[in-house]
């Protein structure tokens, strides 16, 4: 019985671990590509799912908080690393509790209000607090119209994103996880 628990602890550290390569992989190879700031820590959130399902909300908070750090001590991209930090990372996991209201209206508020925030006080920290100077010319560059507009297509992406999330999870439940827990 003790060799039974073991092995299910060392498979949860394994499965853990490699969901956990997989999305510092996928934001290192974001890096490296132009214009993949917001892409690559989308995808890398997304691994984060499996994990959660598998295993609970907490140990796939506690994954996305490593996987956080990690990227924040090795992806070149410091904005790549604060776009999953702030709100790509750990949205796939919110998902879950936002899916449970139920009158449609809330919920779409719920989600635009979570977004908008955490966008906004993520750049509110590049631009004040951690000054990034790429970003910094950027806006600069450009007028408040712009700005207007670009969080506008922001907002629209995102609700993309929601839907795709809900078709990934959705994927992973009926066609990955039963292989996966062949192999387990």
């Amino acid at each position: 019985m003790l060799n039974g628990k073991r092995e299910k602890k060392s498979a949860r550290i394994a499965l853990c671990g490699l969901f956990a390569a997989l999305s510092l992989c996928t934001m290192l190879m974001g890096s490296i590509l132009p214009a993949s700031t917001f892409s690559a820590p989308a995808f890398a959130g997304i691994f984060l799912v499996a994990v959660a399902v598998e295993y609970g909300m907490k140990t796939g908070f506690l994954l996305y908080a490593a996987v956080g750090v990690l990227s924040l001590l090795l992806i070149p991209d410091k904005e790549m690393a604060l776009v999953f930090i702030c709100f790509l990372g750990f949205y796939p996991l919110v998902k879950a509790y936002l899916e449970k209201i139920h009158f449609l209206p809330v919920r779409v508020a719920a989600k635009l209000i979570l977004f908008n925030g955490c966008i906004l006080s993520m750049y509110a920290l590049i631009l004040l607090v951690f000054p990034l100077p790429a970003v910094q010319e950027e806006f600069a560059s450009m007028g408040i119209v712009s700005l207007g507009i670009l969080l506008g297509a922001g907002n629209i992406t995102f609700f993309l994103y929601d839907l795709a999330v809900a078709r990934m999870v959705a994927l992973y439940c009926a066609k990955l996880r039963p292989r996966l827990l062949r192999m387990l």
